[in-house]
């Protein structure tokens, strides 16, 4: 008997960019799975979370995979789904629920990167401005959101600037925190799970062209989602770029195997990075379940690496919870 296979997502509220972008994932994962033989249905998870998720029962599912990204429209209600899942002991794919509410909570995952000797930058909340160095550069971002989502240069901070510092200590404290600027390269790294452990996939550096040299170099929400914006036009991903510095690029991929297993991690995985003019390494954010749509960072790793969707899913439906 073929196993079952139900592609878990979330119900569609806002129609922003990032959001329906979950449609594109499902389709992927959908057409690939059939190709590897799976009976597959698609189910979306609306306000009644209880009911949506008691049919993934009634359907009686072998697998869950699990794509949903927010509940209620918020993201930081990611794991909802999950928790319910593990509750119903129903096997699901990508990371565990511990694992994603962990990373999803930025500062929560920063003080474990700090316990197990992982290399992040400096963090404050948002009401203890008075710690700052003025010497430095810092960024506010939401501790909760992902995809970029209230990611933006008007929070690009010293403590000169005193009309964006009044901003800044506008911000929720339970929403927002305060993290040290690092200037200099990013990098996204993909890690896929393998029979072996897992695999971390070739660096992709995020390339910013002329248009920011006086600008923060920074991906934000226009220049991940806006198509039409100069941000989004004058950013690109780059493979390759590592050849000439081995050990940074192993430097890399060794902090990238070590998150994974101090961070309980399956699945798939993006990491990202920023690393300094010195080669100083610093992890910007874990993100479990990254996106896997056709045009994603993930999926475009995948391809560099010589993989077909059908292997990448493969291999996640093999490290399940």
């Amino acid at each position: 008997m073929r196993k079952k296979v139900i592609i878990l997502h979330n119900q569609i509220i806002n129609n922003t960019p990032d959001e329906l972008d979950v449609l594109a994932q499902r389709d992927l994962i959908c057409e690939a799975c059939i190709n590897l033989g799976y009976e597959v249905k698609s189910l979306d998870v609306g306000d009644d979370i209880q009911s949506d998720l008691n049919r993934v029962l009634t359907e009686k599912a072998d697998i869950v995979f699990n794509l949903v990204e927010a509940t209620w429209g918020k993201g930081e209600l990611i794991y909802f789904a999950p928790a319910i899942l593990n509750a119903m002991k129903i096997p699901y794919s990508g990371v565990p629920l511990d694992a994603l509410f962990i990373t999803t909570n930025k500062v929560l995952a920063k003080k474990i990167m700090r316990y197990n000797d992982l290399p992040t930058a400096d963090f404050y909340p948002i009401d203890e401005t008075n710690k700052l160095n003025s010497q430095k550069t810092y960024i506010a971002k939401p501790i909760w959101e992902e995809a970029s989502v209230g990611i933006t240069s008007d929070y690009i901070f010293s403590l000169s600037d005193t009309e964006k510092l009044k901003t800044i200590k506008k911000l929720s404290a339970s929403h927002y925190f305060i993290e040290e600027f690092i200037e200099g390269r990013e990098f996204n790294i993909s890690i896929l799970a393998g029979e072996k452990g897992p695999e971390v996939l070739s660096p992709a550096e995020m390339m910013f062209s002329s248009y920011f040299n006086d600008k923060p170099k920074i991906v934000g929400y226009k220049a991940k989602w806006d198509e039409t914006s100069l941000e989004y036009q004058h950013t690109q991903r780059s493979f390759g770029t590592l050849e000439k510095n081995l050990t940074l690029k192993k430097n890399l991929a060794d902090i990238c195997t070590r998150a994974w297993y101090a961070f309980n991690l399956h699945g798939y995985v993006r990491i990202d990075f920023r690393v300094d003019k010195n080669d100083n390494v610093f992890i910007l954010e874990i993100n479990g379940n990254p996106c896997i749509a056709p045009d994603s960072g993930f999926v475009a790793a995948i391809n560099e690496a010589g993989y077909s969707n059908e292997e990448m899913v493969t291999r996640i439906l093999a490290d399940l919870n």
